[in-house]
């Protein structure tokens, strides 16, 4: 039996902007809408400018490969599905994004320890269900006391040191390590996916994915703050950016904001088409050089997933970036002074290996 439907509405809209410092953007996001459902994901790219940037676009373009253009999917086709067996499918997603990234490096050498991050959210009548490796984030907020939540956990080294007690959250801003993911895409073929399948949204709700861009600059209070500021989706996302920016914009920053509205239209298991969005989301036949994403032009500007899509002007060329986010294979060591051999690496490298 279908699970009932409720009478909400989500609207949405999604920025990438490379900061004030990066000379390009490693980040990836996709966001596939129709009024009563949404795929949201962002991916972090990391282990240098090209190969980051070429890890969060496999990560992007599988994941929409696998749950929007085969078999030509639509996003209403996924409210009959159980929420456990929807969490697989976007793990199964996650997965098949990881072993392409990991061939992407066999096959070319000077793309090795190339990794990325992805949070992705799949938002349908009144309740989302997540995937999530690595150290973007998803945030909900609460429409009634406007009351944030961080749905995901970090999977970085500073992260289990707080987790275990040896560090405060103050200091992890600090630690030396705190760019270090023991968990990635690209890391190893096997991979463990995080999946949250019981968040309810109600009307007024907002939901907030992002890469560590915005995070680094921005506190949950001030997203709380300004997601709450306004109804219109897109200028939540602008002010979110805007606010990074505006503080150094020390690496890329990318958002997703999901708002959710009462519908005063019944929507019943036989959705009339007046109810259908008029406009195609998807391209289902590019060409072999044209990535997969959402034709309605008001989004030219927010999805990047072409190098082409990003259009944020670089305000300080003369910049040096800053050193690549890292990866470690393994779990950091409980002790913050003497962290394990994985995590330890030489200045200049940028992906975390084992010393030998």
């Amino acid at each position: 039996m279908a699970r009932p439907e409720r009478k909400l509405r989500l609207r949405s809209s999604a920025r990438s902007d490379r900061g004030r410092v990066r000379q390009n953007n490693e980040d990836s996001v996709h966001l596939w809408a129709e009024e009563h459902s949404i795929l949201a994901v962002v991916a972090d790219g990391m282990g240098g400018a090209v190969a980051g940037e070429e890890a969060s676009r496999i990560a992007v373009e599988t994941i929409q490969g696998k749950l929007t253009t085969e078999n030509y999917r639509n996003p209403e086709d996924y409210r009959y599905y159980d929420a456990e067996d929807l969490a697989d499918l976007m793990s199964e997603a996650v997965r098949a994004a990881n072993q392409n990234i990991i061939s992407k490096q066999i096959s070319a050498p000077e793309l090795k320890g190339m990794g990325t991050t992805v949070t992705m959210a799949f938002a349908r009548y009144g309740g989302v269900i997540l995937a999530h490796v690595g150290d973007s984030r998803a945030y909900y907020i609460d429409g009634i006391d406007g009351s944030i939540q961080q749905l995901t956990s970090d999977h970085s080294f500073v992260q289990a040191l707080i987790d275990a007690g040896h560090i405060t959250e103050e200091e992890a801003q600090e630690h030396p390590m705190r760019n270090v993911l023991y968990r990635a895409l690209g890391q190893s073929e096997d991979l463990d996916v995080d999946t949250i399948n019981d968040i309810d949204l109600h009307s007024g709700d907002r939901m907030v994915l992002c890469s560590d861009g915005l995070t680094l600059h921005v506190t949950p209070e001030e997203i709380a703050n300004a997601a709450t500021s306004a109804s219109d989706p897109a200028v939540i996302a602008d002010k979110l950016v805007d606010m990074a920016n505006s503080r150094g914009g020390k690496d890329n920053i990318s958002v997703v904001v999901i708002v959710v509205d009462e519908d005063n239209d019944t929507w019943t298991d036989a959705l009339d088409e007046s109810t259908q969005s008029s406009k195609p989301i998807t391209n289902l036949n590019p060409t072999p050089d044209e990535s997969i994403v959402p034709l309605d032009e008001a989004f030219f500007n927010l999805t990047r997933v072409q190098k082409s899509l990003d259009s944020a002007p670089l305000t300080s060329p003369e910049s040096a970036p800053p050193t690549e986010e890292s990866t470690s294979e393994t779990p950091p060591s409980a002790d913050p002074k003497e962290p394990s051999a994985q995590a330890q690496y030489g200045e200049g490298r940028e992906t975390m290996e084992p010393l030998q």
